[in-house]
């Protein structure tokens, strides 16, 4: 029986399995691809006819499907038909059929899961291709640079046998050739290039300077990762800052302090706080009689984060270092996230907590969520292999329908229970035996850790038993495609940390095979099961045999930070191993609440950034009209003087407009920046008005709409004022005394893992005033 019929049969296995657990679940966001059957058996069909054309004929064919309706199943049958021969030709790759299901599912607008191994990128090809023939101008947006790189260099010329250019926009490029590379009709990038050239675009003077067309159509790749993982992370522009003395003052004095001394961290070590004694030593340094007074809000501020800095964030967990740079470890992703920095000087404390030189002070201009940039695009669809995990998230946040594509073969991985332990250390005494012997038979293994520290500790408890493991993390992610095509050879054994969007498929070797195929070993669980599935998936890739299994203990983060357990198991090996089945559950139970919590975050940002956003495209139109449209200006300057004043004529006439044009973008553009920086002091304080019984989000986005409402008068008014104070000779920004940053540069903000000290508080008060505790479980 055939992959289709398979999925036609009501009483296949897999197809029953993802009936009755979306029954189970009642997911709204999930759609049965069934219906799309007959397509692709119409494909199948087509392309056999095309086998006999030669070069030149299907080439032919290939140029009638230009400008075609994909919305008509004919046409969409025969685009589909041409660029599958055409990539059996051009790439040596021909369709799988459960690949055109996928590729038919996402041209009707849906998302698709497909296990790790399925052939996505071949997919991607032929859905980039279909929606470009259209017309459609179209981003591929893929997990990191490197596949970027990769895959529009592996499908250039698939798409030029349909007459469209393809480019990929990568970290390196300068502005000329990233211009060119996005008026190709086929562009691969990260969603982080598309974002930071938006934000670039938003501080361009001349119209000509734009990189970035509208945004049209965009194919995700590993699309959970980027709307769920990434979504809420700010993409920011920063200018050249002022220096902040303050805060290498109190670096010494507070590496000095200790804990239980000077200051208190709690059990969960995500929150610290000064006691009476750190404070003192504060105000003896400082020389302050009293920080809390107002006068010493920024003193006391500093001061925090240069303890969050010194006690909670901690080398080779939440950062790297390497080449004199503090680096952030991607908890999503287990590698370092490229130009990614924490805020409120937070960055700078932990420079100067390592010794290295403290960079620069940056002034935010401009910021933007990932998720923003995805909602840019008229079109969106995409693939993973756990959008079925996320099917709902998709549907709430996106309107996006998701269906599951069967494998290619049929899947023989088996899938263990987790072993729980009741410590981390005998959990990992437990998990290396379990690889050591798997080593011994010649069985490759993957490791799947939490943390680049948790890496190298496994890979020294290894050592430790004669096995030598590969480790892959943040420190050598440069090196992490040879490392995971080498993962499934013979007796291989490989320490990683998370696996999602690493991009290269392990492959077994002959005699990996007769050993059983590969083992996937995760110590502990990630706070979200999608990541466990993830690294699951890389075993029984195409029907190989494989094995999975989590080793768990109480002491795992997903544990200790979520919940209170206040009893003991039954039955406990001496190895430490938990028999009692409640302790499973209570495991299970924990890692929903801290899915649970990331999930509030998210709604809660989105909901703070909602009129932030609307503010943003109001204030982009009036700054697209005044760049081009002549009479815009005129308009503006118009409201600028009062009636009767001949300042209009003057820096309207067509020798004197493009300095005028350039003030009141420069006079637009502050205001917005200042609307921002005030934003972002209201956000941490706003939770205060819980006191009041008042709604902190509906208090926010008064204030904020209020000052949005004045910004466009303050920036004219300043406009004016420039320009009435303008000599006649000035033909610069510089002549009129006005000063843009020197630089300016991009960079992801990684929000404090341990919450802001506001989010902190406003939890604790939503609690009290609900009457409820901390999250606990209690099992009698």
């Amino acid at each position: 029986m055939g992959r289709l019929e398979q999925l036609r049969d009501p009483s296949s296995w897999w197809r029953r399995a993802v009936v009755l657990v979306r029954r189970f679940r009642q997911e709204p966001g999930t759609a049965n691809l069934r219906r799309f059957a007959p397509l692709v058996e119409a494909v199948l069909r087509e392309r056999a006819a095309l086998h006999e054309l030669d070069d030149e004929a299907l080439s032919e064919r290939a140029g009638r499907t230009a400008n075609t309706d994909l919305a008509d199943d004919g046409d969409l049958v025969g685009h589909l038909a041409v660029a599958s021969e055409v990539a059996r030709r051009r790439l040596g790759m021909e369709p799988f059929e459960v690949q055109l299901l996928a590729a038919v599912s996402m041209l009707r607008g849906r998302v698709v899961d497909m296990e790790t191994g399925e052939g996505k990128t071949l997919v991607g090809f032929l859905v980039a291709a279909g929606l470009a023939v259209t017309g459609r101008r179209v981003h591929v947006l893929s997990a990191n640079d490197y596949l970027a790189g990769r895959d529009a260099h592996a499908g250039a010329s698939l798409f030029a046998a349909f007459g469209l250019s393809c480019a990929a926009v990568v970290d390196g490029m300068d502005h000329a050739d990233r211009r060119a590379a996005y008026r190709s009709d086929v562009v691969y990038a990260t969603v982080h290039q598309v974002g930071f050239d938006l934000l670039r675009d938003r501080q361009r003077f001349e119209d000509a300077q734009r990189l970035v067309p509208d945004l049209d159509a965009a194919v995700i790749d590993e699309i959970d990762a980027v709307l769920l993982d990434d979504a809420m992370v700010p993409l920011v522009i920063a200018g050249d800052g002022e220096p902040r003395p303050e805060e290498a003052s109190l670096a010494g004095v507070v590496a000095a302090m200790t804990a239980g001394v000077d200051y208190e961290v709690d059990g969960e070590r995500r929150n610290v706080s000064f006691n009476e004694a750190g404070i003192a030593a504060l105000e003896e340094h400082l020389g302050v009689d009293d920080l809390y007074a107002k006068d010493h809000v920024g003193l006391l501020t500093a001061a925090h984060v240069a303890l969050h800095a010194h006690a909670l964030m901690e080398c080779d967990v939440h950062y790297i270092v390497a080449e004199g740079q503090v680096r952030l470890v991607n908890d999503a992703r287990g590698r370092v996230a490229d130009r990614q920095r924490w805020p409120d000087g937070l960055h700078a404390a932990i420079e100067r907590k390592e010794g290295l030189e403290v960079t620069a002070p940056a002034e935010v201009l401009d910021q933007m969520l990932v998720e923003t940039v995805a909602r840019g695009y008229r079109v969106v669809t995409g693939m993973s292999g756990t959008a079925l995990d996320a099917s709902v998230r998709l549907a709430e946040d996106l309107d996006l329908r998701t269906g599951a594509i069967p494998t290619n073969r049929p899947g023989i991985r088996v899938d263990e229970p987790d072993r729980l332990y009741l410590t981390a250390e005998q959990r990992d005494a437990a998990a290396a035996d379990r690889v050591r012997a798997a080593h011994a038979a010649g069985q490759p293994v993957l490791i799947g850790t939490a943390s680049v520290a948790d890496s190298e500790r496994f890979a020294g408890l290894l050592a430790g038993r004669g096995v030598a493991a590969v480790v892959l993390n943040a420190k050598n992610d440069a090196a992490e495609a040879g490392i995971i095509a080498r993962a499934g050879e013979h007796a291989a054994v490989t320490v990683s940390t998370q696996m999602a969007g690493r991009g290269v498929d392990i492959r077994l070797a002959p005699r990996a095979v007769a050993a059983g195929g590969l083992l996937v070993l995760g110590l502990g669980r990630y706070d979200s099961a999608r990541l466990d599935h993830q690294l699951r998936g890389r075993a029984g890739r195409q029907g190989d045999p494989g094995r999975s299994v989590y080793y768990t203990s109480l002491d795992d983060d997903v544990v200790t930070e979520h919940l209170v357990i206040n009893m003991d198991p039954r039955t406990v090996d001496a190895d430490g191993r938990i028999r009692d089945k409640r302790f499973r559950r209570i495991y299970e139970h924990a890692q929903r609440v801290a899915e649970g919590k990331l999930l509030q975050l998210h709604r809660t940002t989105r909901r703070y950034h909602t009129a932030t956003d609307q503010h943003r495209r109001l204030q982009l139109d009036t700054r697209e009209r005044l760049l081009t449209d002549p009479a815009a200006l005129e308009d503006h300057l118009a409201h600028v003087w009062t009636a009767g004043s001949d300042q209009p004529h003057r820096w309207t006439r067509p020798d004197r407009r493009r300095l005028a044009t350039e003030v009141a973008l420069y006079h637009l553009d502050r205001a917005w920046t200042r609307h921002l920086h005030l934003l972002a002091e209201v956000r941490e304080g706003i939770h205060l008005r819980v006191l009041g019984r008042q709604d902190p989000l509906d208090e926010f986005n008064l204030i904020a709409t209020d000052d949005f409402r004045r910004l466009a008068q303050a920036a004219a008014a300043a406009t004016r004022h420039t320009l009435d104070a303008a000599s006649e000779d000035a033909t610069t920004l510089a002549d009129l005394g006005l000063r843009r940053p020197s630089s300016t540069w991009t960079y992801m903000v990684a929000d404090n893992p341990f919450g802001s000290e506001a989010d902190r508080f406003f939890e604790f008060i939503g609690q009290a005033l609900r009457g409820s505790q901390p999250p606990a479980i209690s099992y009698t």
